[in-house]
C-alpha cells in the first residue's frame, strides 16, 4: 500500500513541476512562434506592398523636390532684392539636394533591377522586390523629415530688406545741398514717422526725382523697421508679382510688426488689400509709401498725406548743372557761362535732365553748345505725350552727343528689356556680337569688356543706372529710347516693336505695320501661342521671347524672317523646335536656355553662322554630332543639363573656334564630354565644369591647355547647381577685378592635382579654391618649389586641411625651358611677390601662413588681406614679411578663436624692426577672443595714411602693441596703460597709442564691466561707440546701465581746442542702439556740453 503524502496544511492545490515546465515552454515557444510570424509577415509585407512602398517613396521625393523649388525661388526672390539668407536655408537646400540624388540612384537601380529581373526569368525574382521594398521603407522617414525642417524656410528665407538698388548717381552726390530735395526728404521722414499717418504719396513730374527719394527714405527710416520692402509698380500692373513680393512682409505685418512698403512708379489705382497688403486701422503697424506722377492716383489710395516733389528752383538748378559741368571751366569763359545758364533754364528744373544734359556738354566745344541750346528750343513732336516732350528733347540730346556708336546701341538695346526691369550685361554681350555692333572683336570675352565700356559711358551721362554685372534705365530714359527708335529714321535706321512685361497672352501683329520692323520684343510675358502661318518681316534682324509660356512654336512662324541675327527664346516650356528655324542661316546668337521639355536639338545644326549657342537647363541627353557643323561657334553653353549623359565623339573638335564651354550633368564619367578634344583649339579659353565627379580622371597625365585662362570645376550633388555662372560671377564681381586675365576656380572636390591641372595652376592670375578635402598647402602642393610668376589673386574657402600657404626647406626657382629636362636655374626671385590680395576663409587647421625660411616670402604687392574662422591661426605676419608691405591697404581679421597677435616680433634674421604702413587706411579686428595686441615686438610702426580702426569683441587685448606707433597726427609711445576687460577698482587706462589719431572713425567695443581711462589723440574728431556690455547698476532708485569714462583734463582741453579752434561745430560724439543708456563722465565737466546724446543727459551729471 502507498504511503499518502501529508496533509497541505494552508488546504491549497500542490504544484505540479511537470506541468508548470510544460506552461513555460508553451508560453516562450508561443512568444517565439508570434515573434516569428511577425517577423514572417513583416518580411511578406515588404513584398507584398512593393509597389506601394515604391510609389510612397517616389511621391516623398516628389514633395520635397517641389518644397526645394519652391523655397530656391524664394532664395532668388531675396538675393534679387539684395536680402541676406536666413541661417541654415542654404544647408536645408544642399542636405535636399544630397537626399534627392540618393533617392534618385536608387530609384534608377530598382528600375534596372526590376527590369532585368523581368527580362532574365519567366517569374519576379522575390529577393530583389523584398530587397528594394524594405529600402525604400528605410529611406521615406530621411525624405519626411527633411520636409518638415524645411516649412520654415516656405514662409521666410530671408532676413531685413537693405536699401533698395540702383540709387541715382546724382541723388548720392550731387543733391545732398539741395534745399527743395532735403526739404522733401524731411518732410517725408516726417510723415513716415507720424502715428497717425499710414499711407504717404509723393508726386511729380517724371525725372523730378521721386524714384531716388523714396529710397534714401527707405536707407534714413529702415531702423525704424522690422521690414522694408521696395516694389516698383509701371504702367502694367502686375498682381501676381506684387503679391509674391509682398507675401513675406504681409504675415510679418499681420503678426504685429512694424513693415514698411514702398510702391513705386504708379499709374492707375490699386486696391491694397486686393496686392496682398494689409492696412487700415487693425494694421496700423504697416506704413506704405506711394510715389507716382499723378496726384489723383495717390488720392484714390487714401493717402493720409500727399507731398509734392517740385522741380528745382532756378538757382538750384544752376548750381547742380554748374556741379556736372565744372566750376573751373565755365568760370574761365564767360560766353560760355552764359550760354550755359541758358541751356538750365531749358532743362525745366528736372534733376534727370539737368544731369544728362551736363554730362553731354561738359566736354565739348562752344559751337556744339551753341547748337545745344538752339535743339532744346525747339518744341518736340505734337505726337510725343506731353508729360515727355519736355524729356524727349533733352535726353535725344544727350543720346546724339555720344561718341561711341557702340554706346548708343547698347542704350538703344537696353529699351528692348521691360520697364523697371534689370538687365544683365551678359545678355547684352550676346546680343551684341549677334548684331556685330562692335568692331575688331577678338573674343566673346572682348564683347563683354566692351560692354562694360559703353555701359561706363552711359552711366557717367546719366542714361543708365549700373551696379555690378546689371543695368537699369529710368522709365523716363526709356520712353525716350523707344521714341527715338519708333520710326524707321535717322542714322539709326531701326524700328523696334516693344511688347515686354505687358501681360500679353497672345500676339498678333498688325500685318500693315509690320515689315519695317528691325526688333521685336515680346519677353516677360505670358504668351502661350503664336500665329499659326509664316509672318512676313524682311527686316528683322532681332527676335526677343523669352520668359513666357510658349511650348509650340508652329513649324512655318520663322519663314519670313530670314534676316534674323538673334533670337532668344529661353525661359519658355518649349518641347520641339520648329522646322523653318533651319531657314534662318544668318542667325548668330541661339539662346535656348531653360526649355527644361527640349530635347532635341539636331535642327541647329542647319545654323552654320552661329556664334553663341546655349542650351542651359535644357532636357537634352546628348550634344549631337549635327553640332560639329558650326565651325563659327564661339559660346557652347550646355550648363544645368540634368539628363546630358554625352557630347558625340569628334564633336568639340570639330569646332576651331570654340571659346568657352559650359557642362553641366549630373552623370560621373568625365570622358564622355570630349573634354580631351578641346587642348587642341586655338581660341579656347574658359572651360566651366559641373557634374557628380570628384574630377579624378578628368584630365589624363599629359594633357595640357596651351590657351586655357578661365577654369571653373564642381562637384555637384543631386540636381545640377543652375547659379553655377552666377556663383562664379559672385565670387568675383567686382570690375576692378579685371586684371584677372586667367582665373582658375575649383569647387567642393576631392580633385587631383595632377600635372595637367598644375600647368593651369601656372598660368592663372587668380585661383580660388572652395572646399577642397586634400590640400594641405599652395606651395609646393600646386606649384611646386618653383616661383609664382603669374598669382595675383588667392582665395581659399572650406578647405579644411590646409596648415599653411608655404612649407618648404628650399629655395625658389624660375622655371625654365630646361625644366622637363630636370635643369633649374637659382634666382634671387620670392615667393608671392606679385600677389595683389588673399582671401582665407574657414580653413580651420591653418597654424601659420609660411612654414618656411621668411626671406624666401615677398608680399611687396599686396594690397588687402582678409582672414575670417581660420580657428587654429596663432598669427599672420612675421617681421620680416609684415617690413616688406609697402603697398598693403586693408586688414580685416574675424572670428579666429585662436588668434593672439597680428605682426609677431623676435625675427632673429632682421636687425632693423621698423615697420612701415604707408598705404595701409583700414585696419579691423573682430571677434578675436585671445588676441593680445596688433604687434608683439619692441618696433617703431609707422601708419603715415590709416584712416579707419575697428576692434570689436576682443576682450584680450591688453594694449594697440609695443613700441612706438607713428599715427598720421602724432607719435605715441607704448610704456605704460592697458586695456582691461575685467572688472577692476582703479581704471585701466587705454592711452593715445593704444587709440591711434584718426581724423575719421575709431569703433571700439567695451566689455562688461570694463572701465576705461580714454585718452583722445591730438586731431580727434568723431569717435563712434557701438556694442557696448554694461554694468547695470542702482541710481537716483533706477537700475540703469552705466559707463564711466574717466577723461585727463589736459588731454580733453586739448582735443575740445583743436577741435573748436581747427573750425569744427563741436566735438561730435554718437552712441546709438542702447535706449535708457546714461554716461557718467568724470573729471571733465564740459563734457555734457560737448555731447549730443538725444536724451536729457543733465540728470546724471
Amino acid at each position: 500500500m502507498c504511503k499518502s503524502w501529508p496533509s497541505n496544511p494552508n488546504n491549497q492545490k500542490r504544484s505540479n513541476p511537470t506541468r508548470m515546465g510544460e506552461e513555460v515552454t508553451n508560453t516562450v515557444v508561443g512568444k517565439i512562434v508570434d515573434l516569428l510570424f511577425s517577423a514572417a509577415k513583416r518580411e511578406i509585407d515588404y513584398i507584398r506592398n512593393y509597389t506601394k512602398n515604391i510609389d510612397k517613396l517616389k511621391s516623398e521625393t516628389q514633395k520635397l523636390k517641389d518644397m526645394r523649388d519652391r523655397i530656391q525661388q524664394r532664395i532668388d526672390a531675396a538675393k534679387e532684392n539684395g536680402q541676406a539668407l536666413l541661417a541654415g536655408v542654404q544647408n536645408w537646400m544642399e542636405k535636399a539636394d544630397i537626399e534627392i540624388s540618393k533617392v534618385e540612384e536608387f530609384l534608377e537601380q530598382e528600375a534596372n533591377a526590376k527590369k532585368t529581373c523581368f527580362n532574365l526569368r519567366p517569374c519576379v525574382n522575390l529577393g530583389t522586390l523584398h530587397h528594394y521594398s524594405k529600402m525604400s521603407i528605410n529611406k521615406t522617414p530621411f525624405l519626411l523629415q527633411h520636409q518638415e525642417d524645411g516649412q520654415t524656410y516656405e514662409s521666410c528665407v530671408s532676413i531685413r530688406t537693405p536699401t533698395p538698388r540702383f540709387i541715382d548717381l546724382y541723388q548720392a552726390k550731387n543733391l545732398d545741398d539741395i534745399d527743395t530735395h532735403k526739404l522733401v526728404l524731411r518732410e517725408i521722414i516726417k510723415a513716415i514717422k507720424d502715428e497717425s499717418v499710414q499711407i504717404v504719396g509723393i508726386y511729380g513730374l517724371g525725372g523730378v526725382g521721386k524714384t531716388t527719394l523714396a529710397k534714401e527714405v527707405a536707407a534714413e527710416v529702415k531702423n525704424l523697421f522690422a521690414d522694408t520692402v521696395f516694389i516698383t509698380v509701371s504702367q502694367t500692373v502686375v498682381v501676381k508679382e506684387i503679391k509674391k513680393n509682398v507675401e513675406v512682409a504681409a504675415k510679418r505685418i499681420i503678426n504685429g510688426e512694424k513693415v514698411l512698403i514702398i510702391l513705386d512708379d504708379i499709374w492707375e489705382t490699386l486696391v491694397l488689400p486686393d496686392v496682398g497688403i494689409p492696412c487700415g486701422p487693425s494694421h496700423r503697424n504697416c506704413k506704405i509709401l506711394l510715389t507716382s506722377r499723378r496726384m489723383d492716383v495717390c488720392e484714390a489710395m487714401n493717402a493720409d498725406r500727399n507731398i509734392c516733389v517740385n522741380t528745382l528752383t532756378k538757382e538750384e538748378a544752376w548750381v547742380l548743372f554748374r556741379r556736372m559741368v565744372g566750376d573751373e571751366k565755365l568760370a574761365n569763359d564767360s560766353s560760355l557761362e552764359k550760354i550755359a545758364r541758358e541751356v538750365t533754364e531749358e532743362c525745366g528744373g528736372l534733376p534727370l535732365i539737368i544731369q544728362a544734359v551736363g554730362n553731354a556738354l561738359k566736354n565739348k566745344k562752344f559751337n556744339i553748345w551753341e547748337a545745344a541750346l538752339d535743339r532744346l528750343r525747339k518744341h518736340a513732336p505734337l505726337e510725343i505725350a506731353p508729360e515727355i516732350r519736355k524729356a524727349f528733347t533733352h535726353l535725344k540730346l544727350s543720346y546724339d552727343l555720344l561718341d561711341s556708336k557702340e554706346a548708343k546701341s547698347i542704350f538703344l538695346l537696353c529699351s528692348l528689356f521691360r520697364e523697371d526691369g534689370i538687365i544683365d550685361m551678359l545678355s547684352l554681350a550676346e546680343y551684341g556680337v549677334g548684331l556685330q555692333i562692335f568692331n575688331n572683336l577678338d573674343s566673346f570675352n572682348d564683347a563683354e569688356k566692351r560692354v562694360r565700356m559703353a555701359v561706363d559711358t552711359l552711366t557717367s551721362s546719366s542714361l543708365l543706372l549700373s551696379e555690378g554685372n546689371e543695368v537699369k534705365m529710368h522709365d523716363v530714359v526709356r520712353d525716350v529710347a523707344l521714341l527715338i527708335t519708333s520710326s524707321y529714321e535717322g542714322e539709326e535706321k531701326e524700328k523696334f516693336l516693344v511688347e515686354a512685361g505687358k501681360c500679353m497672352t497672345e500676339w498678333q501683329p498688325r500685318n500693315r505695320t509690320s515689315e519695317s520692323y528691325t526688333k521685336i520684343s515680346l519677353m516677360s510675358n505670358i504668351i502661350r501661342k503664336l500665329p499659326d502661318h509664316q509672318l512676313h518681316f524682311p527686316l528683322l534682324d532681332t527676335f526677343l521671347i523669352r520668359h513666357n509660356l510658349l511650348s509650340i512654336i508652329p513649324d512655318e512662324f520663322f519663314g519670313g524672317m530670314k534676316e534674323v541675327k538673334v533670337l532668344d527664346m529661353s525661359w519658355n516650356p518649349i518641347k520641339s523646335l520648329p522646322q523653318s528655324l533651319k531657314l534662318l542661316t544668318k542667325l548668330i546668337t541661339l539662346d535656348l536656355s531653360t526649355n527644361r521639355h527640349l530635347t532635341e536639338i539636331c535642327i541647329v545644326g542647319e545654323l552654320k553662322d552661329l556664334e553663341i549657342l546655349r542650351v542651359r537647363g535644357t532636357g537634352i541627353k546628348v550634344i549631337p554630332k549635327e553640332i560639329g557643323q558650326l565651325t563659327n561657334l564661339r559660346l557652347l553653353d550646355a550648363g544645368d543639363c540634368f539628363h546630358l549623359s554625352d557630347v558625340t565623339a569628334g564633336v568639340i573638335s570639330k569646332l576651331p573656334r570654340l571659346e568657352e564651354l559650359y557642362i553641366g550633368t549630373r552623370h560621373r564619367d568625365p570622358s564622355r564630354f570630349g573634354l580631351m578634344e578641346i587642348s587642341n583649339l586655338k581660341w579656347f579659353r574658359a572651360l566651366h565644369l559641373s557634374m557628380n565627379s570628384d574630377g579624378c580622371h578628368l584630365f589624363p597625365e599629359g594633357t595640357y591647355f596651351k590657351t586655357l585662362q578661365e577654369f571653373f570645376f564642381q562637384f555637384i550633388f543631386g540636381r545640377i547647381n543652375t547659379r553655377v555662372k552666377r556663383l562664379f560671377l559672385r565670387i568675383d564681381p567686382e570690375p576692378s577685378k579685371s586684371y584677372l586675365k586667367h582665373r582658375l576656380h575649383i569647387a567642393h572636390s576631392n580633385f587631383p592635382f595632377t600635372m595637367p591641372i598644375k600647368k593651369l595652376f601656372q598660368v592663372s592670375d587668380g585661383i580660388l579654391l572652395k572646399r577642397i578635402k586634400d590640400l594641405d598647402n599652395i606651395i609646393p602642393d600646386l606649384y611646386g618649389e618653383s616661383t609664382i610668376d603669374e598669382l595675383k589673386s588667392i582665395v581659399l574657402d572650406g578647405c579644411d586641411n590646409v596648415s599653411c600657404l608655404v612649407k618648404t626647406t628650399m629655395q625658389p626657382f624660375v622655371a625654365s625651358n630646361d625644366l622637363m629636362l630636370g635643369q633649374t636655374k637659382t634666382t634671387k626671385e620670392k615667393y608671392f611677390s606679385k600677389v595683389e590680395e588673399i582671401f582665407m576663409k574657414e580653413l580651420k587647421n591653418l597654424k601659420i601662413l609660411f612654414d618656411c625660411s621668411f626671406q624666401y616670402i615677398s608680399l611687396r604687392n599686396l594690397q588687402a588681406i582678409e582672414i575670417s574662422g581660420c580657428d587654429s591661426l596663432l598669427t599672420v605676419f612675421p617681421l620680416s614679411v609684415a617690413q616688406g608691405l609697402s603697398n598693403l591697404r586693408r586688414i580685416q581679421i574675424l572670428r579666429c578663436d585662436s588668434l593672439m597677435v597680428v605682426i609677431s616680433g623676435g625675427d632673429e634674421q632682421t636687425a632693423d624692426n621698423d615697420i612701415e604702413f604707408p598705404r595701409l587706411t583700414h585696419i579691423s579686428l573682430k571677434n578675436l577672443p585671445k588676441i593680445k595686441s596688433f604687434n608683439s615686438g619692441d618696433s617703431t610702426v609707422k601708419y603715415s595714411s590709416l584712416e579707419f580702426i575697428e576692434v570689436e569683441d576682443c576682450p584680450s587685448m591688453k594694449r594697440w602693441g609695443y613700441g612706438v606707433h607713428d599715427m598720421p597726427h602724432g607719435k605715441f609711445c607704448h610704456e605704460s596703460g592697458s586695456m582691461s576687460s575685467s572688472s577692476s577698482s582703479s581704471p585701466s587706462a587705454i592711452s593715445s597709442s593704444q587709440l591711434p589719431s584718426l581724423i575719421i572713425i575709431i569703433l571700439i567695443l567695451i566689455h562688461v564691466y570694463c572701465r576705461c581711462d580714454l585718452i583722445l589723440p591730438s586731431g580727434f574728431e568723431f569717435l563712434w561707440l557701438t556694442q557696448f556690455g554694461f554694468n547695470r547698476e542702482k541710481h537716483r532708485g533706477e537700475t540703469i546701465c552705466s559707463l564711466a569714462f574717466f577723461f585727463r583734463p589736459h588731454n580733453i582741453a586739448m582735443a575740445i581746442h583743436q577741435t573748436v579752434g581747427g573750425g569744427y561745430n563741436k566735438l561730435s560724439y554718437r552712441c546709438f542702439g542702447n535706449e535708457g543708456l546714461s554716461l557718467i563722465a568724470a573729471h571733465t565737466p564740459m563734457f555734457s556740453a560737448l555731447c549730443d546724446f538725444g536724451m536729457n543727459s543733465d540728470k546724471y551729471f
